[in-house]
């Protein structure tokens, strides 16, 4: 039984003489009814009867490497099988489907390494490029003050590129610890998830990118993206070298809120609208502090941890996180303006004691002079945006549709729109004009719905109790999800979808719409059960009359 294609290659033989090598197109190599490539299945057996030959550089996971992209015919068995790897030999879920198309990412953010490596999973080559200098060699970026926990959501995204996630007590979560203003703590775990220092995620995608697929994806740092012709599908860059143009089939933004591609789209379409909105808060950031803080629970094993302290103001908030050489770094927020009326280090030291319980003594002093020098920082902008598309060009990440810290979704929902855009390449079958139009129409709804959720969450910042429609909405939601999710879980599910917000299975639109029928439903019922006893009590007066 000889492969076609495959035949004369010194990699690949004919099968019929004991001393030979099956082809890998051989039919005992497939899943029946499947085309897989050989390193998904389980042939532990066959490699004992096949050792790989000598000159065969081959990884023990990837025999396929060796092999070309084609459809490879059996004389014999009048069947084919496509060998499943992407353009560098890497795992891929089918042959790729846009070889020979050259795609410009602006942002190196985790946003932009993760979706450059979904282009190139599909056979694009791939330059992303920067205005900032790699995180490991920017100053401003090393410090750990600002974190980023991966939930599933985000994880489902890297999972289904085969990046593995780090396992070390540097990044394994082991929960939140919430400090009152009374002393007391409360702690939620949270093990399953991962933390990373905002630049430590950034160099750690990057360098995923590089080491999976070296030959197709391209970094270029310090080059800020000075204009986007989008008909001649052409963007120019300003680098240290100087001017750069760069031609492109695709053209990704990923460059934050400030994105100058979203700005190109909008001069492209008149009618598209882009709604920026604050957090209404501002925050500056220590580290280097040390101390005793763990409850008895953390202690136990090595594992990252975030503690949470709140204040009698829901606008004031300190955070302080451990890291890995033993001290805490973290942030203090205050509603925007707040930092004005703070002129000393004095001032500082006095209203982080009155604020907050809990804090170690020793901390104030040195936190209160670095703060002191800083300027305060925007605590996340609100993006919602008309379109995500253009003609070769789409949006991801904050340039789309940025989010306030408050649910942690900003990164997670930015990697699950870079698995989003997979599944459209995937499904756009090769066809590079589909994927703009068709990426929108697979994201706006989900993207529109978190900047809903997101607005919708600043009601327990603003403290208006029911006289706040927002705060109602959430409130009923949750409380009648809680209560009918107890006495008809086969009907209503396991908990209120709100609560699955970090669920990879739980689109954001679903729960959005789960809110708006909760609170409905709890309207309804409030206005019977009003109704019921007006009745009652007319009636009563009238029999007494």
């Amino acid at each position: 039984m000889l492969c076609t294609r495959h035949g004369a290659t010194p990699a690949v033989r004919r099968l019929g003489r004991f001393n030979q090598r099956p082809c890998l197109c051989h039919p005992l190599f497939m899943v029946p009814g499947r085309k897989q490539s050989l390193h998904k299945l389980e042939t532990g057996r066959l490699r004992n009867r096949y050792p790989p030959a000598e000159g065969w550089r081959l990884r023990e996971s990837q025999w396929c490497d060796a092999l070309p992209r084609c459809q490879a015919s059996m004389t014999s068995a009048g069947s084919s099988c496509t060998p499943v790897t992407s353009a560098e030999g890497n795992p891929a879920a089918t042959a790729p489907l846009y070889v020979g198309k050259k795609a410009v990412v602006v942002g190196a953010g985790p946003a932009g390494s993760t979706a450059a490596m979904y282009l190139a999973r599909q056979g694009f080559t791939v330059d992303v490029f920067e205005r900032r200098p790699e995180p490991q060699d920017d100053p401003v970026d090393r410090g750990r003050a600002y974190i980023i926990i991966i939930i599933p959501r985000g994880q489902a995204a890297l999972r289904e590129l085969g990046v593995p996630l780090p396992t070390d007590g540097e990044h394994v979560t082991k929960g939140t610890v919430r400090h009152n203003r009374q002393g007391k703590i409360g702690i939620s775990r949270e093990e399953g998830n991962v933390t990373f220092s905002r630049s430590g995620l950034a160099q750690y995608m990057i360098d995923e990118a590089r080491k999976t697929y070296p030959n197709q994806i391209n970094f270029h740092f310090q080059a800020s993206c000075q204009g986007v012709n989008i008909s001649s599908k052409r963007v120019s860059f300003q680098t240290s070298h100087g001017p750069v143009t760069q031609d492109y089939d695709l053209l990704v933004g990923a460059d934050g809120v400030g994105s100058a591609v979203r700005t190109a789209l909008q001069q492209h379409y008149s009618d598209m609208s882009v709604v920026i909105s604050d957090s209404g808060r501002e925050y500056k950031t220590y580290s280097g502090v040390r101390g005793d803080i763990e409850p008895p629970e953390f202690k136990v094993n090595p594992g990252a941890t975030l503690h949470l302290y709140t204040s009698d103001d829901p606008w004031t908030t300190f955070t302080a996180h451990n890291n890995p050489d033993g001290t805490y770094s973290g942030t203090f927020s205050l509603k925007t303006g707040g930092f004005e009326s703070l002129q000393s280090i004095g001032e500082y030291e006095s209203l982080l004691r009155t604020k907050f319980a809990g804090i170690p003594e020793k901390w104030i002093q040195n936190i209160a002079e670095q703060v002191s020098k800083q300027k305060p920082s925007p605590a996340g902008k609100r993006i919602r945006c008309s379109r995500l598309d253009g003609p070769g060009v789409l949006l991801l990440g904050d340039a789309a549709h940025a989010v306030t810290p408050v649910f942690g979704q900003g990164a997670n929902s930015a990697l699950e729109s870079c698995k989003v855009l997979g599944e459209v390449l995937q499904e756009a079958g090769g066809n590079l004009d589909k994927v703009p139009g068709a990426f929108t129409a697979a994201r706006l709804a989900d993207m529109h719905a978190l900047n809903e959720l997101d607005a919708k969450a600043y009601s327990f910042f603003r403290r208006r109790g029911i006289l706040d429609p927002d705060f109602l909405q959430l409130l009923s939601h949750v409380v009648l999800g809680t209560i009918l999710s107890k006495i008809v879980p086969f009907l209503y599910g396991s908990r209120p979808a709100l609560l699955k917000l970090g669920s990879a299975d739980t689109r954001y639109s679903t729960i959005t719409a789960a809110v708006r029928r909760d609170s409905l439903l709890a309207a309804v019922g409030f206005a019977a059960l009003g109704l019921w006893l007006s009745y009652k009590i007319v009636t009563k007066l009238l029999v007494g009359a």
